[in-house]
């Protein structure tokens, strides 16, 4: 059970439509996870405001984070202090997040553009062999880094150039291990598929999850272990970045009369 106080937002230039729409939300809410509306904050301004404290219980991590990408809530995650799952319901969940903004992406025609790191000299063969002995890997694991296989659908200049791509635009704190392309047609340049082993927190993995949209993601161990903080950073770093991309989708259709287009079409 997790159970967060969660903050819904709605602003927009009509306050009838922003406030029809907070009710609706609201009630969804209700409904669905018997939410507690604890308080409600008006603001008048250029945009309407409305903000609505919510708490609200999940059963299982997977409802938790379906929530965070579904109605975009800054939540302060109250308990566990620790949840504990096996790697199969987190790669699930990891699965979803791709899913969700793989669909997102495709209808409103919008993406992130991943930031490639300049100024390091890589040494492709030494991915190619592997970076780490397995004393290391185990090392790292003590840590709390998971080894996980991700496998990317690229294209680029030259299968060189798109590993470096890869590997610069990867989070610092990352360890990569090893990296294996295999080309899926003769183009000129590359286009394939990299499969990277890596080592890394739950957090990256989400965001590798939803910034690149991975094809597969293997997430090896049994068991996996999320303190509150960890809970709480990833669910608010998926409603940032589904807001992020609403704003985007937001944009291309020449503006919405109130700030939640995006999400709720998709509930």
């Amino acid at each position: 059970m997790i159970e967060v106080i969660a903050y819904e937002e709605l602003r927009g230039n009509k306050k009838g439509v922003v406030e029809e729409e907070f009710e609706e939300v609201v009630n969804e809410l209700k409904e669905k996870y018997n939410a507690k509306l604890l308080s409600v904050e008006e603001e008048e301004g250029n945009l309407y405001t409305k903000v609505g404290e919510l708490e609200i219980k999940f059963n299982s991590f997977l409802d938790y984070i379906d929530f965070c990408l579904k109605y975009g809530a800054d939540v302060e995650v109250i308990s566990p202090s620790k949840l504990k799952m096996d790697s199969k319901e987190f790669g699930n969940t990891i699965a979803h997040i791709i899913q969700f903004f793989s669909n997102f992406c495709k209808k409103y025609n919008v993406a992130f553009n991943a930031f490639v790191r300049e100024g390091k000299d890589i040494d492709i063969d030494k991915y190619r062999e592997g970076i780490y002995d397995e004393d290391d890997i185990h090392e790292l694991q003590e840590d709390g880094y998971l080894r996980i296989k991700v496998v990317f659908e690229v294209e680029g200049k030259s299968e060189e150039v798109v590993i470096k791509n890869i590997i610069q635009s990867l989070d610092e704190n990352i360890h990569i291990n090893k990296i294996i392309t295999k080309a899926l047609d003769d183009k000129e340049g590359f286009h394939g598929l990299i499969a990277v082993d890596m080592l890394c927190k739950p957090f990256e993995i989400v965001e590798i999850a939803y910034k690149f949209l991975p094809v597969a993601v293997s997430i090896g161990g049994n068991n996996i272990e999320l303190d509150i903080s960890e809970l709480q950073d990833i669910g608010n770093e998926l409603s940032g970045a589904i807001f992020e991309l609403s704003h985007a989708a937001k944009i291309k259709r020449g503006g919405t009369n109130a700030s939640s287009i995006k999400v709720y079409e998709n509930r």
